[in-house]
């Protein structure tokens, strides 16, 4: 067996602790932000007599929330602007799925990046506005996150919710 002097433990030892600080402080503090992020979702929904049972979080700044039960769907965007929404399912008729591709002198580029992904809900009266969720926007992202996943996985449970 091999030998480990004390001196080269101590400042291995040392160096891991050094070099794991920073990657332990960041993931606290997102922690921190993800929670508050989801009391305020929390706080909208209960403005509306909703407890959110399906909640998603994603890049710190959004938060989509479903309560089943009241039918109620509650969007959060912490942003320079914030946004928020809490809308009556009932008042809805379908989800659409927002997918916008760069667009080079009139025709899609070969790359197949999205630079906007959103959903879209469809009211039941033809006078009222649709609303537009974004999820994603390449304006202030250079990469996806599993975004597309997660707006096809919310349109297939919002149209399943609406049917």
């Amino acid at each position: 067996m091999f030998t480990i002097e004390p001196v080269t433990l101590t400042m291995s030892c040392l160096l891991m602790f050094a070099f794991s600080v920073p990657f332990i402080y960041h993931g606290q503090k997102n922690k921190a932000i993800n929670k508050k992020l989801l009391a305020n979702l929390n706080d909208l929904a209960n403005r509306k007599g909703a407890n959110p049972t399906e909640v998603d979080t994603w890049r710190c700044r959004y938060a989509l929330g479903l309560d089943q039960k009241e039918n109620v769907l509650v969007y959060l965007r912490n942003d320079t602007d914030s946004i928020s929404y809490s809308l009556d399912l009932a008042e809805y008729k379908n989800v659409q799925l927002i997918k916008k591709f760069q667009v080079e002198n009139g025709k899609e580029l070969t790359t197949k990046l999205p630079e906007y992904v959103g959903l879209q809900l469809i009211p039941k009266l033809p006078s009222a506005e649709p609303v537009a969720l974004e999820i994603y926007d390449a304006e202030m992202y250079s990469d996806l996150l599993g975004e597309t996943v997660m707006a096809d996985k919310w349109v297939a449970i919002l149209n399943k919710q609406l049917n």
